[in-house]
């Protein structure tokens, strides 16, 4: 059930402080938030939703220390269209679940030093 790709959508904004680049990035992590059970319901995630806060707090943590205001801007338009597109269903489970991939497959992430791939025999 999509919804009407309007409901989403904002003005790309140039921030020009970093007060105000900090409190419209807290809007939209809460927005994110409070849309979570309607994102597992639409792409019918079977995990808990506790799971899917925690990834969302995680890729919101990575660029937690970025201080350069253009960057900030480019990260928040990138993130509001990552939130229209999720919300409106334009993206399918696969793309959902990349995010996740880590946490379903650890061994696949695991950094591998050349002693470790030389005994494998892949180095």
């Amino acid at each position: 059930m999509p919804t009407k790709p309007t409901n989403a959508a904002l003005k790309t904004r140039v921030f020009t402080n970093a007060l105000d680049a900090r409190f419209a990035t807290l809007h939209l992590y809460r927005r994110f938030l409070r849309a979570v059970p309607t994102i597992s319901r639409l792409y019918k995630l079977d995990m808990p939703l506790a799971t899917v806060r925690a990834k969302l707090r995680q890729e919101f943590e990575r660029q937690r220390f970025v201080s350069n205001l253009p960057v900030i801007s480019v990260l928040y338009a990138q993130g509001q269209m990552e939130y229209q597109e999720t919300l409106n269903f334009w993206k399918q489970r696969p793309q959902i679940f990349k995010y996740f991939q880590q946490e379903e497959h650890p061994e696949k992430f695991v950094h591998k030093g050349f002693v470790d791939k030389f005994l494998e025999g892949t180095a």
